[in-house]
């Protein structure tokens, strides 16, 4: 596994093709400066999932909203240097084997002896059934409940401001009618060609309507360790071929998934927050059901019937795996918002949008409880501050937080 020196190594050459004074998007550092050997391993692992998700982002083209200082084409040359890139890549397999690996084998003990066709026909009707989404269910009973959406949409927002672009690169090549398929879905998430329909764009306005910055990778920052875990999949299954059936599986539990989860979205917005922009929502839980037919009826079934079994496998093994990334991200938010609600409640902490001007080094709740006293102020997501940092020492596991007023 890659360890701290072999960061720092990656954190200075990111560093310095990031230049001076990057835009958002072309600002590759990383958190190496509380890195030290025998220091806490949830540092290290949250460097670790930044590095790689640095790997996965250099696939993307990517322009800033506005003209950066300077030239943009020094600018472009300086962020997609082919030996610079060269330099990360080559530590991404490892960072994949170290960080994903564990994951997808709990995805493939999950999936033993499943049938790809029962599972995808079961799965619409296993979702439904469900409860209100968790995250909802939470923000109905708390108070504060815009910071804690506010900060949802912030740790959700590495995927969604690019929405579909990594599954856009499992598209690309030859294999048969479920290409087709799939790219009919690709379309409808860039909007069928028209820009005002795009999901990205559409979750820009819900962003903006919260009073958030909707530049791409803007709240870099703030990710906490759980939110990159779950994007560092999807980029781990799109960006390897090798991984195409389980990039399928992906699809059909997220497109099922979605259908539901954004209808609870929708619904909740509309009654608490009605002056928001609600459309990126409303629109998924309209078309993620026909996503979620053409999915089981135009790429599963076709697959199967050409591939077999082994096939079907690899498709309920990246079903599965998106089960519990989805899942342990869910539940991480809520204990991190429940962590905050906590620290309000007893003094120690203050809702407040996030002043990204005042952000300063990375820290851990391990880190805090070390400080213990002489921990300053931190900011916590896109929750708030906490006034006593001692406290973020209480916070759950995968927690990130940032001090306030330091270089």
């Amino acid at each position: 596994m890659i360890g701290c020196a072999e960061i720092k190594t990656i954190a200075a050459q990111l560093a310095e093709r990031s230049g001076f004074e990057p835009p958002s998007v072309y600002d590759l550092r990383i958190d190496s400066d509380r890195l030290f050997e025998g220091g806490d391993p949830a540092m290290l692992h949250h460097t670790q999932h930044q590095s790689l998700l640095r790997a996965y982002q250099a696939r993307y083209v990517l322009l800033p909203s506005a003209s950066p200082s300077g030239s943009i084409v020094e600018r472009l040359r300086r962020h997609y240097d082919p030996d610079q890139m060269a330099s990360l890549e080559k530590f991404r397999s490892r960072l994949e084997a170290g960080l994903i690996g564990p994951i997808e084998i709990s995805a493939r003990s999950a999936a033993a002896g499943l049938d790809a066709i029962t599972y995808s026909s079961r799965l619409l009707p296993e979702l439904r059934a469900k409860a209100e989404t968790p995250f909802i269910t939470y923000l109905r009973n708390c108070c504060g409940r815009e910071h804690h959406y506010r900060n949802f949409l912030i740790q959700s927002s590495a995927d969604l401001l690019a929405e579909a672009s990594a599954s856009a690169l499992g598209v690309v090549g030859e294999f048969g009618a479920a290409q087709s398929a799939l790219f009919r879905i690709l379309i409808d998430e860039f909007g069928y060609g028209v820009h005002d329909r795009k999901h990205s764009v559409l979750y820009r306005a819900t962003m903006r309507d919260f009073g958030l910055c909707d530049e791409y990778n803007a709240y870099w920052p703030l990710f906490d360790t759980s939110s990159l875990v779950l994007h560092n999949v999807i980029h781990y299954l799109f960006q390897n071929p090798r991984n195409f059936f389980m990039q399928i599986g992906f699809l059909l539990y997220a497109e099922t998934a979605y259908q539901r989860s954004t209808q609870d979205h929708f619904r909740y917005l509309r009654e608490f927050h009605p002056h928001v922009d609600a459309r990126y929502f409303g629109e998924h839980a309209h078309i993620d059901q026909h996503h979620a037919r053409m999915m089981a009826d135009e790429v599963v079934a076709p697959l199967m019937a050409t591939y077999g079994e082994e096939a079907g496998h690899e498709i309920v093994v990246g079903a599965e795996l998106t089960r519990l990334v989805f899942d342990a991200t869910g539940s991480q938010l809520i204990a991190r918002s429940s962590a905050f609600g906590d620290a309000v409640m007893a003094g120690h902490a203050a809702y407040a949008a996030p002043d990204q001007k005042s952000l300063g080094h990375c820290i851990t709740p391990a880190m805090a409880a070390a400080l213990g006293d002489s921990c300053g102020r931190i900011q916590v997501g896109g929750l708030g501050v906490l006034e006593i940092g001692s406290a973020f020492a209480h916070f759950p596991k995968g927690a990130i937080g940032r001090l306030i007023g330091t270089d």
